[in-house]
């Protein structure tokens, strides 16, 4: 029997794969300790996968090609985990991950997978990109993400019974990124030839987990294949460093330097988010302190 499209979500099981990464870290903080409008999806069972074991009682210890674990039956799955580095092989370990979280959806009775993929895919494009622009990836980063999401599309293509998937295209997360890996001490950027520095459309971590949230929570209907998921408008990285009370320094961009990277969320805007904090450079940074696990927490964590 085929799941009616219209079911609106039960507040079920959501299981986090990848917890133990930068993103997962940082929205286990938030919903930890949740704003306000957060506060009833933080009170779902939440589920926290990592494949070394943790010590709370909303962790699961679990690795691809492990049977499931027996009582666990999400609503929701949540593919955070993936690979942002090293060699063809490597970077294609996100495919073999999405196809993973297929595959347990499917083994235990999840209605949806949520998976991350990135504004990477999109390649250097020289004016904002939507949902229907043309992935053209210059990056082998960019080029792993794409082959991830024709897997995913191919995977539904021949399962007709399985959940729905909504592939994510992430902006830069603020806290993840490479400009917030480097503010803590004086930073380098890059000015073009028109005389601007880089800028970015952005994701606050708050704000990538009301998307979640939302996607988690309303009708299948709703669920669209692809998603881009940033702040309304784009943000330059010096004011970011600004914000951030960081010395700048500029230097000549090289040839391959990309210059900007804007995307489009109208469909964002259509589902009801406007993450108007993912625009805001203040607020970026306020992020960013208050959820970024300190390193020695970190370290803890880890064992």
């Amino acid at each position: 029997m085929t799941r009616p499209t219209t079911e609106q979500a039960t507040p079920g099981q959501v299981l986090f794969l990848g917890a133990d990464g930068r993103v997962g870290r940082m929205l286990r903080q938030v919903l930890a300790c949740p704003p306000q409008d957060l506060r009833p999806f933080a009170k779902r069972p939440l589920v926290w996968q990592s494949r070394r074991p943790q010590s709370g009682p909303d962790d699961l210890c679990w690795s691809p090609g492990d049977p499931p674990p027996a009582g666990l039956h999400p609503h929701t799955i949540v593919a955070l985990w993936g690979v942002t580095a090293g060699d063809g092989a490597a970077l294609a370990q996100n495919t073999s991950l999405a196809l993973a979280a297929l595959d347990l959806a499917h083994r235990t009775g999840a209605r949806r997978v949520l998976h991350l993929s990135s504004a990477a895919v999109y390649g250097a494009p020289p004016a904002p990109v939507s949902e229907t622009s043309v992935p053209l990836p210059s990056t082998a980063y960019g080029a792993a993400k794409l082959a991830m999401e024709h897997a995913i599309a191919d995977w539904h293509a021949q399962t007709r019974t399985g959940p729905r998937s909504t592939v994510l295209r992430l902006g830069n997360v603020a806290g993840a990124d490479a400009l917030f890996a480097n503010l803590s001490g004086p930073l380098t950027l890059d000015r073009f030839a028109g005389g601007q520095g880089p800028s970015r459309s952005y994701i606050a971590p708050c704000d990538l987990a009301r998307v979640i949230a939302r996607l988690a929570s309303g009708p299948l209907a709703q669920m669209p294949a692809l998603l881009n998921v940033a702040g309304p408008f784009p943000v330059a990285m010096s004011d970011i460093a600004r914000a951030a009370g960081v010395a700048m320094f500029w230097r000549d961009a090289p040839p391959a330097a990309l210059a900007q990277m804007h995307l489009v969320t109208e469909a964002l805007h259509a589902l009801g988010l406007r993450l108007p904090d993912s625009a805001s450079p203040a607020r970026l940074v306020a992020q960013w302190r208050t959820y970024v696990p300190a390193p020695a927490l970190i370290r803890r964590a880890r064992g």
